[in-house]
């Protein structure tokens, strides 16, 4: 018999038959007290369930400490998560301050030099066992503490063993989840929340959607965290997210979720708690497809809600029938809106693409630009090229990894300075804002010569 887990992150209870969680990520500097506490009650004011907030290094630890005891003084009791990357070190010592910390596998491997390697079955499992011994110390003192752990497996982070072994596919992105698991049992921890995230609502979707099935043969199923990474800002933005997490809701799948928008923190969780409202409202026998073509009308008179529904139908549709075209129909909006809303869905799809697609971060404490304005000039200057993608990035942790499949990109560097990528290739070294864009309007003229 299947054990569907849950248990509380500090005051908040996930899994099981649980309400669905909607958290958020803030974007101020860490070290910046006052401000992190500031838009932290922001977001909870806007509704946020659960609050994420970067620690890149040790230095940030007692500031996290400090965010806490502020929050925690107000009467502001909302669990806090802490984003680690890199440095194990920094999980561990955030693990007796905060409800939950979330971790990328990558960061407990033996290298990552996005390199081929051919290993043999003894090789691969030793490289295993030596993670499982730097991920012990962490498992014990959240054990101690009754801290849970997000596994955070990112599309564009698999370690270069993984990818080696099972290609840079959603399957990879399984892989990488079942070994933690594994581990995480191996030394009887159980508070384990697992997210399978990509910019592509297919990928993200199918990862989910193995790793959901392959938790239930097995026995056991953790809770399941739902985003689409790098999703951008505006409507395209909302209706990837809800294409993807929208979909998975409601074929019974996801615990916890995060609209990620390259916007102000506090406009995610509006539309996220819409978003699962909406779909608690649908069925999946409330449209029809035909012809390779989905039909979905709708009374809806909130446009937020109505992106919802059709997004989310929408996204299901295409996994399960590789629909090529959508038709919508509400009375309470114009036959533009509905033009628009068509259009924008088939491109976060995948299906139609009619315009550049951008894929963005949401930014967080790493970030050292603007990276909301930039997002907005990028996309008024590049975006009539039908079929290209141009990322927009915060910082190098995700950015080269996750617009991975982007034709070219902006990456944040350091003190308000990017860089120009091809692919996952630096072009440039750390340049003004108005240098990268002149650069990137010069690969562009030359690509199209």
């Amino acid at each position: 018999m299947n054990s569907k887990t849950s248990f509380n992150i500090g005051n908040v209870c996930i899994g099981g038959q649980n309400p669905v969680v909607v958290q958020s990520m803030t974007n101020t500097d860490t070290n910046d007290v006052a401000a992190s506490v500031a838009q932290v009650g922001r977001m909870v004011d806007a509704g946020a369930q659960m609050v994420r907030l970067t620690v890149p290094s040790l230095k940030e630890v007692e500031a996290m400490r400090a965010i806490r005891d502020r929050l925690r003084a107000e009467g502001i009791d909302v669990p806090l998560v802490a984003d680690v990357h890199f440095n194990p070190k920094v999980a561990e010592a955030m693990a007796s301050i905060v409800e939950k910390v979330r971790i990328n596998p990558g960061n407990y491997v033996d290298k990552r030099n996005f390199s081929q390697l051919d290993l043999s079955d003894a090789e691969y499992a030793a490289a295993v066992e030596r993670m499982a011994l730097r991920a012990e110390p962490l498992l014990r003192i959240c054990r101690e503490h009754g801290t849970a752990i997000r596994l955070g497996i990112n599309h564009g982070s698999l370690c270069d063993r993984i990818v080696s072994r099972y290609g840079n596919t959603p399957n990879a992105m399984v892989q990488s989840a079942l070994e933690w698991l594994d581990i995480c049992e191996h030394y009887d921890f159980h508070k384990v929340v697992v997210s399978m995230k990509s910019s592509n609502v297919h990928t993200m979707m199918e990862a989910t959607l193995t790793l959901h099935q392959e938790m239930e043969r097995r026995g056991r199923s953790y809770p399941l965290h739902l985003g689409v990474t790098e999703a951008g800002n505006g409507l395209e933005a909302r209706v990837k997210s809800a294409a993807g997490i929208g979909a998975l809701l409601l074929m019974g799948t996801g615990d916890t979720v995060r609209v990620s928008l390259t916007e102000p923190p506090e406009n995610e969780t509006p539309f996220a708690h819409k978003l699962v409202s909406a779909v608690q409202q649908l069925s999946v026998n409330d449209c029809s497809v035909q012809d390779q073509t989905l039909t979905f009308a709708s009374e809806e008179q909130d446009y937020d809600t109505w992106v919802a529904q059709a997004s989310a139908m929408a996204g299901l549709a295409y996994y399960n029938h590789h629909i090529r075209d959508v038709k919508l129909a509400n009375p309470h909006f114009t036959e533009a809106q509905c033009a628009e809303l068509e259009a924008v869905i088939l491109q976060a799809c995948g299906i139609r693409m009619s315009k550049t697609e951008f894929i963005s971060c949401p930014s967080c404490g790493r970030t050292q630009y603007d990276i909301q304005s930039v997002l907005s000039v990028v996309k008024e200057r590049f975006s009539g090229h039908p079929g290209l993608k141009i990322g927009v990035m915060g910082c190098i942790v995700n950015g080269p990894g996750e617009m991975a499949d982007a034709d070219y990109g902006i990456v944040g560097a350091s003190n308000g300075l990017v860089c120009v990528y091809e692919g996952k290739k630096r072009l440039t070294a750390a340049i003004t804002i108005e240098e990268a864009m002149s650069h990137l309007e010069t690969l562009l003229e030359n690509k199209m010569d």
